[in-house]
């Protein structure tokens, strides 16, 4: 095979599949099971997945704001229970083991890598404390969600890429088809479960799955997919719409 034209005298291994040119195995970049020359690999329309999740690292995800707030409040009830006169030791164990969680939360938003496992040792910390203040060994078991808090934040995608933490490649895929590709839509789908709930909201989640809809384009850099979630948005708004309308019709006649 003939010699790599960016470098003299080494040896090509193959030819990009994007320009055809020859490349050696120093510069050669395999993405999905493509191989691409060093240019055509470093192109953000070859590589828009790294594109899309690079600009992702070492910022907040929604996760991450939810636990500064979780963790506020939870340090200002321990305090309450810890520092209100006349408190019996149990209280105070659970006021602590509120602090703990609390404190642990806040920790986890301050994205440090090496406080990364904190949330999950609060959590078990936390039940402990929890079990003790209760007097019943069973008690520590109301913590369980706390730990599936945890849990969240030490899985989640968008948490791991705060803390600069490897993510491999197909969980990215994967999670930008069922997250990144047309959020509107995701936004949508979401949106349309609150209008069980709230009048008014499944119109607006109707025009924002719509709205998403017409965005659909598969060869598009990147695809903009999600056609699932649009079209249940839509599907699901036009249900409530209409029992929220029927309920005010039937209310007034």
């Amino acid at each position: 095979m003939a010699d790599c034209p960016t470098h003299p005298g080494v040896a090509s291994v193959g030819t990009c599949a994007r320009c055809g040119r020859f490349y050696c195995a120093p510069e050669a970049v395999e993405l999905d099971g493509v191989r691409y020359c060093g240019d055509c690999g470093a192109r953000d329309d070859v590589d828009w997945l790294g594109k899309h999740y690079r600009k992702l690292e070492g910022t907040r995800s929604g996760l991450a704001w939810f636990l500064l707030f979780f963790g506020v409040g939870f340090v200002l009830l321990s305090l309450m229970l810890i520092f209100t006169p006349g408190a019996e030791g149990g209280a105070q164990l659970i006021g602590l083991s509120f602090l703990v969680f609390g404190a642990c939360s806040l920790a986890t938003f301050s994205g440090k890598r090496p406080l990364r496992p904190a949330l999950l040792v609060g959590s078990l910390v936390s039940g402990a404390l929890f079990a003790l203040g209760a007097k019943d060994p069973w008690a520590g078991l109301a913590t369980l969600p706390l730990l599936g808090l945890a849990g969240a934040a030490w899985t989640d995608v968008r948490t791991r890429l705060f803390f600069r933490v490897p993510v491999p490649r197909a969980t990215l895929h994967a999670h930008f088809k069922r997250e990144g590709s047309n959020p509107l839509a995701v936004q949508a789908s979401r949106l349309a479960l609150l209008g069980i709930f709230l009048p008014g909201v499944g119109l607006i989640s109707l025009v924002m799955g719509v709205v998403a809809l017409t965005r659909i384009d598969s060869k598009a850099i990147p695809p903009v997919g999600n056609l699932s979630a649009a079209l249940g948005a839509i599907v699901f708004s036009l249900f409530t719409s209409f029992f929220w309308g029927m309920s005010f019709l039937s209310a007034r006649w």
